[in-house]
């Protein structure tokens, strides 16, 4: 066999290296899938590696008939024909299949590889799937039976693995068997030109194969070298679907954007691959990995005992000083949330929910201790998690529905204006406040398209039942601090009120003082658009935060609705009588619109006045009714 056929073998071995190289550079990932690929990797230079030495052999001695010659080449062909098998488990562990769930895959792999041994371990005597006929190997009617084998099972296998894959598995499943097609081509192109190709076509396919799916750092977070949180998934997956027992520990490091803003994003990034060394380099059995800006998780595998000791050191380890890149000492304080799986979470999904809500309960209520999830109400997640689905369920059929609240002028002695608020009813759950709703509606995003539903429900209305022509100025419509904080808002407003011919006037945006604290810039530029437009804007539940006369000097605030608690709580305490006059003194004085919530009483009403509140809102004038009875309301007041 001359040197130039020894070549593709010789390509192949090189690339093999290089591939073994690369991926052993960078960090182990534990799961069977890449273990699966490094034993490939194995089989495949075992096979070249052992065709190359078969050949040479022949090459120095001149003849195939000794047993040395035979025994390379049996063995060159047992490490072949398990790539196809091996192939068939990488693929199902891609496409999670769990070959312990499933005889009928268990069985045929079995069948497959008895098959292979006997067909070539008896070979060398029967010369049924390849001879040698002094110069090169002559592959006999044997080895299509072991190919038909593997292209069978090898197809069975995948369309199991796409019955049941999403998108991304699918991709995954794609790479491979573009991959093994080449190989096929090129056991095609060595059957009938013999040339030693196929070893070649493998090492290319597991270069291919390693750039796609395999390579390391497509599982690692690039700043902390750890695990990332979409590996977390495919991690676990195996754990749930045999309903192993594990614990996950989740750090979260206090106040880390104070960090960032004082030392530096640099030196924050450094501080997170600390905290990811300390973590990776803790005696347990645990994988450790990214969740999030400043978050960790990890995993371990034994018991609950492991798990309070592992998480005592940790916090442990945060009551001492990190450094920085100057060796600058800084104290961080972290708040840490334990839980037990399958008890805690049964899938992956659930695990999620429960993580973010131990850990936002952790931070709420122990912050900077260590809390475990048990410890909590969990059937609260699955109660968020019906009202989601109630809300979601509500867009789409366009059940949502808006109510509005009358706003009483003193002055004119009639109804000049009305707060619309959303009401939701699920068949299920029956009426859902919006105490309840609107806060999950902010945390998943559909506040977004609620805010616009309700907005073009309200202009529809202003259309329809022409109020402008009732003693009706304007509708009060309140936006998430969610909302402004989008992109054009302000152009989604104006476009929604021109396609309804709804005036500027007509509109007040109501918005609490939390609207304005977060993305400034976006906040301030929406609501100076639509202020440029003519459009009010009013402070709702003022009295019940932070908001002080020099927010409301620096925000374009017309209206200020003063919040129902402090006029509840003037009729319970002098001193809480005092500050509500004068407040109400002070905002009169400003030239602003006062419009007292809450209102429930006649007593109320006339203490109110006396202060100088001359609008009104509460039930002793109407509870929050729907935009028939609301009509009705303004047309009985006329008679």
């Amino acid at each position: 066999m001359t040197g130039s056929v020894l070549a593709y073998d010789v390509c192949a071995v090189v690339v093999l290296t290089l591939v073994i190289v690369w991926y052993f550079h960078g960090k182990r990932v534990p799961l069977v899938s890449h273990r699966t690929y490094l034993i490939m990797l194995a089989a495949m230079f075992a096979s070249t590696g052992l065709e190359i030495a078969g050949i040479r052999f022949v090459d120095m001695y001149g003849t195939p008939d000794v047993a040395m010659f035979w025994v390379c080449s049996t063995l060159q062909h047992l490490a072949l024909n398990a790539l196809p098998l091996l192939l068939v488990y990488y693929i199902l562990q891609v496409s999670h299949v769990e070959l312990s769930h499933d005889w009928r895959i268990k069985t045929g792999l079995i069948v497959c590889g008895i098959a292979n041994i006997v067909l070539i371990v008896s070979n060398p005597v029967t010369h049924f799937v390849y001879n040698w006929d002094g110069t090169q190997y002559v592959y006999n009617q044997g080895v299509w039976i072991l190919v038909l084998l593997a292209l069978v099972y090898i197809v069975a296998c995948s369309i199991k693995g796409i019955r049941h894959a999403d998108r991304v598995v699918l991709v995954r499943i794609a790479v491979v068997l573009i991959n093994v097609l080449s190989v096929v081509v090129a056991l095609v192109a060595q059957y009938k030109l013999q040339v030693l190709v196929v070893n070649f076509a493998m090492a290319i396919a597991a270069l291919s194969v390693y750039f796609s799916l395999q390579n390391p750092k497509m599982v690692m977070d690039a700043v902390t070298g750890q695990f990332n949180r979409r590996f977390m998934g495919e991690f676990l997956h195996n754990y749930f679907a045999n309903k192993k027992a594990f614990s996950i520990i989740v750090v979260a490091m206090d106040d880390f954007k104070f960090i960032n803003k004082t030392y530096g994003v640099d030196n924050g990034d450094n501080l997170l691959k600390q905290v990811g060394t300390f973590l990776e380099n803790m005696k347990a059995q645990k994988t450790v990995f990214r969740l999030g800006a400043d978050q960790f998780c990890v995993a371990i595998r034994k018991g609950k005992e492991d798990s309070d000791e592992v998480a005592r050191r940790i916090h442990e380890r945060f009551k001492h000083p990190w450094y920085s890149d100057n060796q600058a000492s800084i104290m961080m304080s972290a708040s840490i949330c334990c839980l037990e799986c399958p008890r805690d979470a049964a899938d992956f999904g659930r695990l999620i929910e429960v993580m973010d809500y131990a850990m936002s309960m952790t931070k709420k209520l122990h912050k900077g201790t260590i809390m475990w999830a048990n410890d909590l109400d969990l059937g609260k997640i699955q109660e968020d998690k019906a009202v989601e689905k109630a809300v979601k369920q509500a867009l789409d059929r366009d059940e949502l529905m808006v109510y509005y609240q009358p706003i009483y002028s003193v002055s004119k002695g009639v109804y000049n204006s009305a707060e619309a608020l959303v009401r939701l009813h699920d068949e299920e759950l029956g009426w859902i406040s919006p105490e309840v709703f609107i806060p999950i509606a902010e945390k998943n995003g559909m506040i977004l398209e609620m805010g616009e539903v309700i907005l073009e429900k309200v202009c529809r209305f202003i259309h329809d039942f022409r109020l402008s022509e009732t003693t009706v100025e304007y509708i009060e419509v309140n936006i998430s601090p969610v909302q402004l904080m989008q992109l054009n808002f302000s152009d989604r407003v104006l476009e929604i009120m021109k396609r309804y011919d709804v005036k500027p006037k007509q509109i007040n945006i109501e918005i609490t003082e939390t609207a304005t604290m977060s993305s400034a810039d976006m906040v301030n530029e929406n609501i100076a658009n639509l202020v440029e437009k003519g459009i009010r804007f009013s402070l709702d539940d003022y009295g019940s935060g932070y908001a002080n006369i020099d927010y409301i000097n620096h925000m374009p605030f017309s209206i200020i609705k003063l919040d129902k608690c402090i006029i509840w709580d003037s009729f319970k305490s002098q001193k809480a009588g005092i500050t509500l006059e004068h407040t109400i003194a002070m905002l009169n004085a400003l030239k602003l619109h006062i419009v007292a919530e809450g209102v429930e009483t006649a007593e109320m009403r006339d203490c109110l006045v006396s202060f100088g509140c001359h609008f009104m809102q509460g039930w002793y004038y109407s509870k929050a009714v729907s935009d028939q009875e609301f009509i009705k309301l303004i047309e009985a007041q006329a008679l």
